[in-house]
């Protein structure tokens, strides 16, 4: 596992223990675990997907496309992509 997974799961793990400490018991409900497994696993797709966008963004970058065309594709302005893929699009180069 890589180190952001494992920092994304201590993350969660913190929040979930955290909610853990300080829930009324009269609050919990049953939760239904097929719709729990179903959030889990497009959490767990999300994260990939985050991380090959980064590095798509990353790869077309140093290819020479602009932040206005990044930005394009994505449905953001410029300056939100680049505030979102600009530190490591510097690390990688």
């Amino acid at each position: 596992m890589d180190q952001d997974r494992e920092e994304w799961l201590a993350e969660k793990l913190a929040a979930f223990e955290k909610w853990a400490d300080e829930v009324d018991p009269a609050d919990l409900k049953p939760a239904p675990l097929e719709s729990m497994g179903v959030v889990a696993a497009w959490t767990n797709q999300q994260e990939g997907v985050n991380e090959a966008l980064a590095r798509a963004v990353t790869d077309a970058r140093t290819r020479g496309v602009t932040w206005s065309q990044i930005g394009e594709m994505l449905g953001v302005s410029k300056q939100a992509a680049r505030q979102k893929y600009g530190t490591r699009v510097a690390a990688q180069s």
